[in-house]
């Protein structure tokens, strides 16, 4: 096997632990809100407690982010930490059976979004690090649709029928497992000298915090940030909410809703893969735009009609665009805007600033659905993505001209050839 077919392989065997990774992840966050409707059966919890546990538990994952992503940028051991961080998320996720309580629940899942935090913008850097210029792209998009394959396909049949048929404590039990695996699969495979970002990318020395702070000077970081507070508060509010809102608004069974998200997920697959596809074509900018918009469609017609089976036949069909733009604003345009040496920087201060500011959403729907119903929800997340596509104006394009839109930053070296 000559280097290149051995670089190709290692890429392809990266982009496959870290769909892995991510898609549990997301199943593990996905997990407390699908069971919801359960879990409210055995813990007595009012719409304002169910919002401050999602809420903290996206603040836990906002604070790790980039303390984590810097500490990696600045000293390496890559593969040390991702290791570790997932095997604490299988950790958490199963210890969450036992819970009997809103405070034991607050506790336990503000730590899992701590460890869930570490995990993505490790996995986006290193393999911005291996990847092939013209394959970048498609490699993070593979990786995001592990959320619409796992999390959101997958992930609420199985779990809504586990929860069903054995307990909603025995479905934490066995989203543990998944992530415990991978985790070991992250030892065993990856390459120990990935663990160093400073050496592959601006020779031994370490990337100064001189580096690590020009970020905040470029515009395109500072927009997808304001776009990530807008889209990751109504993303996460829209899954922490979703399920009982067809269940309780929609008045859905169990079951039946479970088999109406893994709807969604498959239509989901399809947006994780299209949206970046599509702005290959169209720019990055123009892709914003238009997507901000059309995420607004399921929201609003589930907040207007929300019995009616076209309410549910557009969320199927379109709402999957609200999981699935983060790929353009956390990954694609940082990583055509910054070096790689700061790419975990980059993103992670995007995802963490977004989910840090965004998580009030969450918090504030939960308020909201107290004093005026689970429909008013959906009214906070149609106003998030209204204000994102406005946002998105103000981007510089990417794509086309990129030395002109760069601000005079380099561009990510990358690893291998086509």
């Amino acid at each position: 096997m000559n280097l290149k077919t051995s670089e190709a392989k290692y890429e392809s065997m990266l982009v496959l632990l870290f769909f892995l990774a991510w898609g549990f992840l997301f199943l593990d966050r996905q997990a407390l809100s699908m069971l919801m409707p359960l879990i409210i059966e055995d813990i007595a919890l009012t719409n304002t407690q169910i919002g401050q546990v999602n809420m903290w538990q996206t603040i836990g994952f906002a604070l790790s982010a980039p303390t984590f992503a810097i500490l990696s940028d600045r000293l390496g051991h890559k593969k040390q930490i991702i290791f570790w961080a997932t095997m604490v998320t299988s950790i958490l996720a199963l210890i969450t059976m036992f819970a009997n309580s809103y405070g034991y629940l607050l506790v336990v899942r503000t730590l899992l979004g701590a460890s869930e935090g570490v995990i993505l913008p490790i996995a986006i850097s290193m393999l911005a690090a291996v990847s092939r210029p013209k394959k970048l792209g498609r490699n993070m998009g593979l990786i995001y649709a592990g959320s619409a394959v796992i999390g959101v396909t997958i992930g609420p049949v199985v779990v809504t029928q586990l929860g069903e048929l054995f307990s909603w404590r025995w479905s934490f039990f066995f989203v543990s497992f998944p992530s415990f695996v991978t985790a070991l699969l992250m030892l065993k495979y990856i390459k120990d000298e990935l663990s160093s970002t400073a050496g592959q990318q601006t020779g031994s020395e370490s990337v100064s915090f001189q580096q690590i702070l020009s970020v905040l000077k470029n515009r395109n970081i500072l927009i997808c940030v304001l776009l990530s507070i807008c889209c990751m508060g109504a993303m996460w509010t829209f899954n922490s909410f979703i399920p009982l809102y067809l269940t309780q608004v929609s008045l859905l069974s169990v079951t039946n809703m479970g088999l109406v998200m893994a709807m969604f997920g498959l239509l989901t697959i399809f947006w994780q893969v299209f949206i970046p596809f599509s702005s290959d074509k169209v720019g990055r900018k123009p892709a914003m735009i238009g997507y901000a918009f059309l995420g607004v469609g399921a929201p609003i017609m589930l907040f207007l009609y929300p019995e009616s089976w076209m309410s549910l036949a557009i969320y199927v069909m379109i709402g999957g665009v609200i999981l699935a733009l983060n790929t353009i604003y956390q990954s694609i345009i940082p990583v055509e805007s910054v070096p790689g040496s700061v790419m975990a920087t980059a993103n992670s201060l995007i995802m963490g600033t977004g989910e840090l500011i965004g998580a009030i959403s969450i918090g504030v729907s939960g308020v909201l659905a107290d004093a005026y119903g689970l429909t008013a929800v959906m009214l906070v997340i149609a106003v998030c993505f209204t204000a994102a596509s406005i946002i998105s104006f103000t981007l510089k394009e990417t794509l086309k001209g990129k030395e002109k839109t760069k601000e005079n930053v380099p561009l990510p070296e990358v690893a291998g050839g086509d």
